[in-house]
This record gives C-alpha cells, sequence and structure tokens, in this order.
C-alpha cells in the first residue's frame, strides 16, 4: 500500500500552534495535501480525517516553469510545530524545492542571502514588524524574495514589510493562513528562480522604460521609481494630471517586475456603467441577470498572476470601493450569480488625477481603499515643469507617426518648433502627442514639410490646432457642458467632439456626465 514519504506525511490531529482554540479548530494536518492525485487518495483522506487536495494548476505550471528544484526556501522559526507546518505548506507549493530551517535567526538568512533563495519569515522576529529584517536581507541581495507571515493582523506593519521590500506578507491565525502561505510561496517561488532556470521569466519583458522620454531631472525620478516599484509585489497608486501618461507608467512597472509575463488588464473606471460595475470586476454566470447570455470572467480573473490598473480610480462608487477593497485582501471572488468563490492573484496598479487624500477627507473615497492602494506612490510632473523634454518627445512622437505611416518626416529647428516649445500644454504629454499628429497629417494632406505648416504663413493652421482644447472647453462651458450644442456651435458632430473630448481628456470639472440632448 502507498504511503507518503516522510517529507510530505500528513500530521493528524496536532493541537493548532497558531492559537489557543485548539479545539474549535482544523488540525493543521487538514491542510496538508499529499502530492499528487491518485486512484483512491480522496477516500484515503476521508477515512483517515482530512482533507485531501491535489496540486493546483499553478503549483504545477510553478513547478514545470522554474525546474524549481534550484529554487531554495528558508524558514526563519524556532517554534517545532509552526515550522513544521510552515514547511509541509512550502513543500505543498514547490515539491522539489530544498527547504531548511533555522531557529529565528536573520543572521544565518543575511549571510546566506543570494538569488535562488525565497525566505520566509516571521515579523515576530522583527521589532519594526518584518521591515528590518527584509531591509537587511534585500541590502546584501536585492533580488531575494522575502515572505513575511505574522501573526497579528495590523495594517502599518504590512505597509511597512511591503515598503521595505517584502513580496508579500501574510496573516497566520488558522489553516486558511496555511493556505495563504502556499499560494504566495508558489508566486514568489518564481522571483527567487535564479537567472535562466525559468523558460518564461524574461518573456514579453522588452524595454519597460522606453516610453518615458525625456532626460530632465523630473522624468529620471520617475524611471527611479518605476524601477523601485518593479522590484516588489506592492501595489501602486500613480498620482498626476490628466495626460501625464499615468498607464505609460503603470506598464513599465508591469513590463519591468516579476508578473511581466503575465496579463495586463487596463479598466478606466470612469467609463463603467455603475450598473455594471460589479459585472465588470467580478464576472457573472449565464443568466445572472436581462442580458447575461454566456458566462463571463470579470477583470480581476482576466488579469489573474498579472496587473489589473485601474485608470481614473476616483469614479469608483463606494459601494464597489468596499467590494472591491474585500476580495482584493481576500484573494477570491464569487462572480454575480455564482455559488464557487474563485481564487485569483493580481496585483494592482491605481492612478487619479485628483487628490484622493482630499477625497478620503471629504468621504468621497474609502479610506481603507486608499492606504490599500497606495503602499507604493508614483507622482507624476506635468509637462510645463519638464519643458527641456519637449524636443525629446516631438521628435518620439514623428518617428513613431513615420513608422505607423511609412512617411519620412524629419523634424525641423527650434525656431520652426517654437509655437510648440513656448506653448503651456495644459493637457500634458497627451496633448502635445495630439497636436504633433494633426500637424504631420497636414502635412502629409497638403505635401509639405511639418516647418512648413507650423511656419509663419501657415501660423493660423498651427494656431488652430493648439487652441482646440481651449476652443472645445470654451465652447462646452457656454453652453453649460451640453455636447450636442456645444458640437453644433463648433460645426462638428456630437461624435466627433466626443472624441476629441478623449483626445484632449476633457471632463466635466463636476463629475457629472455631459449632457448629451437639447
Amino acid at each position: 500500500m502507498w504511503t507518503p514519504p516522510p517529507s510530505t506525511a500528513p500530521l493528524r490531529r496536532r493541537p493548532n500552534v497558531f492559537s489557543g482554540e485548539a479545539s474549535r479548530r482544523r488540525s493543521i494536518g487538514s491542510e496538508v495535501a499529499r502530492p499528487a492525485a491518485r486512484p483512491g487518495a480522496r477516500r484515503q483522506a476521508a477515512r483517515a480525517g482530512l482533507r485531501h487536495r491535489p496540486w493546483t494548476a499553478v503549483a504545477r505550471a510553478a513547478c514545470r516553469d522554474l525546474r524549481i528544484g534550484a529554487v531554495r526556501i528558508l524558514i526563519l522559526d524556532d517554534e517545532p510545530l509552526r515550522v513544521a507546518a510552515l514547511t509541509a505548506a512550502a513543500r505543498r507549493a514547490c515539491p522539489a524545492a530544498h527547504v531548511t530551517s533555522t531557529a529565528g535567526d536573520p543572521g544565518a538568512a543575511t549571510d546566506d542571502a543570494r538569488p535562488g533563495l525565497l525566505v520566509v519569515g516571521p515579523a515576530r522576529a522583527d521589532p519594526a514588524g518584518g521591515a528590518d529584517l527584509v531591509r537587511a536581507l534585500r541590502a546584501r541581495c536585492r533580488d531575494l524574495a522575502v515572505l513575511v507571515v505574522s501573526g497579528r493582523d495590523t495594517a502599518d506593519a504590512a505597509v511597512e514589510a511591503m515598503k521595505a521590500g517584502a513580496g508579500d506578507y501574510v496573516v497566520l491565525h488558522d489553516a486558511e493562513g496555511l493556505a495563504r502561505v502556499t499560494e504566495a510561496v508558489t508566486r514568489l517561488a518564481r522571483t527567487a528562480a535564479p537567472a535562466g532556470l525559468s523558460r518564461h521569466a524574461a518573456a514579453g519583458r522588452g524595454d519597460g522604460l522606453s516610453g518615458l522620454v525625456g532626460r530632465s531631472r523630473a522624468i529620471d525620478e520617475v524611471r527611479m521609481l518605476v524601477r523601485t516599484a518593479a522590484h516588489t509585489e506592492a501595489h501602486v497608486l500613480i498620482e498626476g494630471e490628466t495626460g501625464t501618461g499615468k498607464e505609460v507608467v503603470a506598464r513599465a512597472v508591469h513590463g519591468l517586475g516579476r508578473r511581466a509575463a503575465g496579463p495586463f488588464v487596463p479598466v478606466n473606471c470612469a467609463a463603467v456603467p455603475e450598473t455594471l460595475a460589479e459585472s465588470e470586476f467580478f464576472g457573472h454566470t449565464r443568466g445572472a441577470f436581462t442580458g447575461a447570455l454566456q458566462e463571463r470572467p470579470g477583470a480581476l480573473q482576466l488579469a489573474d498572476r498579472g496587473t489589473l490598473f485601474l485608470d481614473e480610480v476616483e469614479d469608483l462608487p463606494l459601494a464597489l470601493q468596499a467590494k472591491l477593497l474585500r476580495v482584493v485582501q481576500d484573494r477570491e471572488v464569487r462572480p454575480l450569480g455564482g455559488s464557487v468563490t474563485r481564487r485569483f492573484d493580481v496585483r494592482l496598479i491605481a492612478a487619479s488625477n485628483r487628490d484622493l487624500g482630499r477625497m478620503v477627507e471629504a468621504g468621497t473615497f474609502r479610506s481603507d481603499l486608499y492606504y490599500r492602494l497606495r503602499v507604493f506612490t508614483i507622482q507624476l510632473p506635468p509637462l510645463r515643469q519638464r519643458r527641456e523634454d519637449v524636443p525629446l518627445l516631438i521628435e518620439h512622437f514623428v518617428g513613431r507617426f513615420n513608422h505607423r505611416q511609412g512617411t519620412a518626416f524629419g523634424v525641423p529647428g527650434a525656431a520652426a518648433l517654437r509655437p510648440l516649445l513656448e506653448h503651456t500644454w495644459p493637457g500634458n504629454v497627451r496633448e502635445l502627442e495630439n497636436v504633433v499628429e494633426s500637424v504631420l497629417i497636414l502635412a502629409s494632406a497638403t505635401g509639405a514639410s511639418m516647418a512648413d505648416v507650423l511656419g509663419p504663413s501657415q501660423r493660423p493652421v498651427a494656431g488652430f490646432v493648439l487652441d482646440e482644447r481651449s476652443r472645445i472647453v470654451r465652447m462646452l462651458e457656454e453652453h453649460r457642458w451640453n455636447r450636442q450644442r456645444a458640437a453644433a456651435a463648433l460645426g462638428i458632430s456630437r461624435v466627433t467632439l466626443w472624441r476629441r473630448m478623449e483626445r484632449h481628456g476633457i471632463r466635466d470639472p463636476l463629475g457629472t456626465p455631459a449632457r448629451e440632448t437639447a
């Protein structure tokens, strides 16, 4: 009869070491799974009073992709039962990994810190709640993966540990906590693998900073923050005016990070109707509501093992903010109309062009979601504060236009570019990009060069292009943000007006939808 090897043998009816309520909780062994599904395994587990859990697809994929035997896992703890439970959880995530433990000595981990090591350390061993331990370990090896385990659910300690560079922070009270340890180890083992071991480690990365064009000190600081954020698993909040390139930065963090091979799923929170918001994020089953003709996964499921980008997060309804916070904390979601919860592993990157701190004070944004998102903050400067980058941005946009359209426009000198260099750019980089493209389209239509279009004889044309945004805003204000009337006054269709509003990042300052009818 088959018997499990000693390293994975289930622990039977041991007292729960994470709580004094051993008589009212399941044993640690109830969460220790045998390493593979086989005939009769579920029945044998049931007779023994255990829950049989075959490998998850995530664990199997981790072992295949990493050849995970090269990953070493070091557990810092001096409590035998807790070490046994954590070891079992680690082996369930990475059966071929080399798992060792030391009696809570951070020095041993620091001395052994190098790529290929995943450290599982208790927050109680560090007066700072794990943050100092993480800093010491990552000072020795920047690519080291660290999982902080704590018996106390303290948000401040979790935030500090994540800021210090911890890959994850797991609250361990009971068997459910062990399941989260297993998931965290499965995920972090990928980041701990030495270079060259993973087939997919470098897939899709490319140069994630290529979209951040410029040589100013301000953009250099943004690049530094992007690199720092990419080396962590912390949630990121990107703040900046409309058109400063928040999605470009979000994609750079994703592309340079450990989830680069996973999906990047952007969601514009302002464009999601409130009645469909839950379906958009959580998904729905067939027949969940009128019109739900088939099952549809939500954004959280689509972004599994990747990044979910929440653009204009300030527009999330308060009720949805509470639900989103709950599923992000629990890492499981139940689709609308469904009865089964589904696990997911997502990193959140949120972006806002408003001051969320003031919105929290005003009661229009939940403080708990705000602090969950702003573990790591990147502030983007407006284009007017880095005017020296305008020529490089123009060159970048001209080159991209040439590549896309098969043209060969050159960048004119500073004299011809003066209208662009002197403009204040209230719409920031997005406005500059649209103006350059408009000028190039005009040049293509007339057979002229870019300098000819921007030259003195064509200054009214250049002025029209540069002033388009301000004219649209002025006309909308005159007609009290009635798009149909404003479009008629501008001599364009309502659809064209809507597209130009999207292009220039124009929104009703009161936050209400612009009216469509006369």
